[in-house]
């Protein structure tokens, strides 16, 4: 008999029958002669239809257990929990974020005009690349994430981002989930360096990300095409190593050498990106947290050497279990070095920052950092910048920022820059759940 029809049938006659509720307090009659009060026969029926659904159920395929996505839960019998029905069992996790933007600041900003020409158009492209902030009401980013289990084995992210007119997919990789201690992703993926490279811009702790990274990373950060080995080493604390090899089509190793009137870079579609990192975490406490890394990045440059990167980074967090979540502390600073073998104008430049988060109540955080651009020196000397930041969260899907900076060379005649800027975030949707 087909499986569905006897459920059917013996949930039929379980209900048809269990006795029907009184309507009054009349008494019930009392059982004819012959019939019985249907007690035995009640619970063979409910044993044999709890052992023909438990049957159904081993039948099904297997899913660990907890990996459901956000809205069902899974069992280890691969049944989806869910008010929706099992259709939700195939489909992604979907979120969206956005970033609203309004303030002013005094830095020039020049557009190309009939007498700019093109020295002012590079100034202009030059200031975006670096993702400083520009006086105006802008829409700063929108982002789409969609996550889910492919297999027992793989799961898939994709994002993809819109800043201003321009949309393209931040990341989108397939993650190993078979393998103990050992994850390995290969697709579109921010590198492991450091803290913030791997931040997306809804997340970054102020408006915009450190100096020191804008100049030698970009404003985005350095993502590419690549493959990624991150291993949980066995220690009495928490170590990752991660190794990655990525396309490397980044802005710290461009370059070129001058051939008669043309700029050729020297590097070769074989030339990819080298990153190492090494992370650990110690609990000081039952309220502390200090987490300590390294990282390295090398490859071929345009003037056909070797670019050299390391990095240094320092986290600290105190969260006390005593105040919930009202209150909370957050200390992270880094350092990072580059050296850039064949450039003419500086073949060294490094930067570094430092910056403090204090939840001081329920909704309201403040913050400053700090960071200079030049370590040892610059191709302009050195860079100063100071921020800080007043933020009223309203739930974990809504912020409100406001933030005033304040940036000065070393070296120059410019005048320094005043900037204040708010910010709306919000998110919708099952988001991803961001980096400790």
């Amino acid at each position: 008999m087909n499986t569905m029809l006897k459920v059917f049938i013996l949930g039929g006659l379980l209900t048809s029958s269990a006795p029907a509720i009184a309507q009054d307090d009349r008494p019930e009659p009392p059982p004819m002669e012959g019939e019985g009060t249907g007690g035995a026969e009640i619970d063979d029926l409910e044993a044999e239809l709890a052992a023909e659904l438990e049957r159904i159920g081993a039948q099904q395929p297997r899913e660990p257990a907890g990996t459901g996505l956000a809205g069902t839960a899974v069992t280890g019998t691969g049944g989806v929990r869910t008010a929706r029905g099992l259709s939700n069992y195939f489909n992604p996790a979907i979120s969206a974020s956005g970033l609203i933007l309004a303030g002013a600041t005094t830095r020039s900003h020049h557009h190309e005009t009939e007498t700019d020409g093109e020295e002012d158009q590079e100034e202009h492209h030059d200031h975006s690349a670096r993702g400083d902030l520009t006086t105006g009401l802008h829409l700063q980013e929108i982002e789409l994430s969609l996550s889910a289990i492919v297999d027992p084995y793989f799961r898939a992210d994709l994002t993809l981002a819109a800043h201003g007119e321009h949309i393209h997919f931040e990341e989108g990789y397939v993650t190993t989930l078979a393998i103990p201690r050992l994850n390995l992703r290969a697709g579109r993926f921010y590198a492991d360096l450091g803290r913030h490279n791997a931040l997306h811009t809804h997340a970054f702790p102020f408006l915009t990300a450190p100096l020191p990274w804008r100049e030698l990373f970009g404003g985005h950060g350095l993502g590419d095409v690549g493959v990624s080995a991150d291993l949980l080493v066995p220690l009495p604390f928490y170590t990752e190593l991660n190794a990655q090899v990525f396309s490397g089509e980044w802005m710290i190793l461009e370059g070129g050498l001058s051939e008669e009137l043309f700029e050729v870079d020297r590097r070769e579609p074989e030339d990819l990106a080298y990153v190492g990192h090494l992370e650990t975490l110690f609990e000081l406490d039952e309220s502390s947290t200090v987490q300590l890394g390294g990282s390295y990045l090398g490859g071929r440059n345009g003037w056909g050497e070797w670019t050299h990167l390391l990095m240094g980074d320092l986290t600290f967090k105190w969260k006390p279990v005593s105040a919930e979540r009202y209150t909370g502390l957050e200390w992270t600073s880094e350092v990072a070095w580059v050296n850039r073998g064949g450039d003419p104008e500086c073949e060294e430049i490094g930067g570094a920052y430092s910056s403090l988060r204090f939840q001081f109540a329920q909704r309201w955080w403040i913050q400053a950092r700090g960071a200079l651009l030049g370590l040892p020196a610059g191709p302009h000397g050195r860079t100063w910048r100071g921020e800080g930041l007043l933020a009223l969260v309203f739930s974990e899907y809504s912020a409100l920022r406001l933030q005033y900076g304040y940036e000065t060379m070393e070296e120059g005649d410019e005048d320094p820059v005043h900037e204040v800027f708010a910010q709306m975030n919000f998110s919708i949707g099952s988001h991803p759940t961001h980096a400790y």
